[in-house]
């Protein structure tokens, strides 16, 4: 459910391969844009952060105005994978936690943070704000995009939606240990244009959409509003 990104993105890849069939033709692409996707991999875990056991409950009013909360843990894979095969001792450990404590921090919503363990972090975080007005939103960075907002003038709608995990990526992950489990609560007293949660209710002018994330393959929470 989590999008993950580099300075290299996908739209590079396909440039960088089109190159390639231009120099070295159609057989050697496919070899091109694996070994791109193979070096991209350790940039992309190193700078992300995954959502696991989670509560994210977001409420927004027809002016824009929304609260959002998060209450659950982030995962840094890299201090994970460190962990399990070595790579980082006690001291290096200590050192990449002092670093993402110190990233994570800088945003003001976090309210609480903690590291329990093997790159494990308890998070609390609050934000309050006007769609309309800030144009975009994304939580928790760029490259880590667990949620994100756009508010589309041209329609007068905003769309929420989640992130998720490129095939490559979730058997690394699931050799990792890492399972997404969480819960997304949205509140509005906006009109839906569409949406695809599985629990959908209108209660005294409001509408209430629950995702349960059950599965890193889950689909990805996506919701229109306006």
């Amino acid at each position: 459910m989590t999008i993950m990104r580099s300075e290299l993105s996908s739209n590079d890849i396909v440039r960088l391969a089109g190159i390639g069939r231009k120099y070295v033709g159609d057989g050697a692409v496919g070899r091109i844009k694996r070994l791109l996707i193979a070096l991209m991999l350790p940039i992309l875990l190193t700078s992300c952060y995954l959502p696991e056991s989670f509560t994210i409950d977001l409420s927004m009013e027809r002016n824009g105005d929304y609260r959002l909360s998060y209450r659950g843990l982030l995962v840094q894979p890299n201090i994970t994978q460190g962990l399990l095969d070595g790579s980082l001792d006690a001291t290096a450990e200590k050192e990449r936690v002092a670093i993402v404590l110190a990233d994570l921090k800088r945003d003001s919503g976090i309210k609480q943070i903690s590291y329990t363990s093997r790159g494990v972090f308890n998070v609390v975080y609050e934000k309050r704000g006007n769609i309309m007005r800030e144009k975009s939103f994304v939580f928790v960075r760029r490259n880590s995009r667990i949620l994100e907002m756009f508010f589309h003038k041209d329609r007068n709608t905003v769309e929420i939606r989640g992130g998720f995990v490129p095939d490559q990526y979730q058997d690394r992950l699931d050799a990792l240990g890492y399972q997404m489990i969480g819960k997304i609560e949205f509140r509005t007293t906006a009109g839906i244009r569409s949406h695809n949660a599985a629990e959908f209710k209108e209660i005294g002018g409001q509408n209430r959409l629950r995702w349960e994330i059950k599965s890193i393959s889950d689909p990805v929470p996506n919701v229109i509003i306006g």
